[in-house]
């Protein structure tokens, strides 16, 4: 590549900088080289995080709308699961593209029910000033964390994005963690889950290696494992949906739902 082209080239990668100062500062931002020039293209540098934080901020605080706001999460997840049934009627030749296949739909089994769990949790949670604040007083993020007056105030304002954010970035498949959350809140024991367990860790098989052990061995997958993961995954699901189905609709949603 020409020098003359790599200036071209750096010349418009720079341009909105020009722009920027140029709207911004005009004819005190000096020559190129100057004090004054270096000022404004730091002004300049510091605008551009700005806004990328900006930017960063309203994608998550979008995310978590969406968790708060979405009502169907067994809608969701009933689809998936129907999809993965479809799918394992699909007809491969060789062995190595049915182990593939067994592998992908493993991972988004768990993934799906995964998904489920954050967005059931949240969008009950954050709608019930009762159970954000029997979250807050079980969990000991939230039991350990100390305020000044003001901070209690002003935290109160967002204490549902504040909520929601927490348990977004919470790992669901952590089910150490997330069993006693779904007990403590909602008054929802899974009970014996010890194959969810087994299935997550079978996931991270599928994630990480495309199916092998840690010494390169494949792991155990069937047809007949995915479906009895579908199977269990939908009795809990359906356990989950008919345990908040009888928590009170004044506790389970005192906020109106955006439209």
């Amino acid at each position: 590549m020409g020098r003359a082209k790599e200036e071209m080239m750096r010349q418009e990668e720079l341009q909105p900088m020009y722009d920027w100062i140029e709207e911004n500062f005009g004819d005190d931002a000096g020559e190129e080289g100057s004090e004054e020039w270096e000022e404004a293209v730091q002004a300049f540098e510091e605008y551009c995080e700005n806004q990328q934080r900006i930017e960063e901020e309203d994608y998550w605080q979008g995310q978590l709308e969406w968790y708060i706001y979405k009502q169907s999460q067994v809608g969701i997840f009933n689809s998936q699961m129907v999809n993965v049934e479809e799918l394992l009627h699909v007809d491969l030749t060789g062995d190595e593209a049915t182990f593939s296949l067994l592998v992908m739909l493993h991972g988004h089994v768990v993934a799906s029910l995964e998904a489920y769990l954050a967005g059931t949790f949240i969008h009950k949670v954050t709608n019930s000033d009762q159970l954000i604040r029997k979250l807050v007083e079980t969990d000991p993020y939230f039991s350990n964390m100390k305020f000044t007056l003001k901070e209690i105030f002003e935290k109160k304002e967002k204490l549902k994005l504040t909520v929601a954010d927490y348990l977004q970035n919470l790992i669901f498949h952590d089910l150490k963690k997330v069993k006693p959350m779904f007990k403590d809140v909602l008054d929802c024991d899974f009970g014996d889950i010890s194959w969810l367990f087994s299935a997550v860790i079978k996931r991270h098989h599928c994630v990480h290696r495309a199916g092998l052990d840690k010494d390169g061995i494949r792991i155990e997958l069937t047809v007949d494992s995915i479906r009895d993961l579908v199977y269990m995954s939908n009795r809990l699901v359906q356990k989950i949906e008919q345990a908040i189905s009888l928590i009170p609709e004044d506790i389970a949603d005192e906020h109106p739902q955006k439209t």
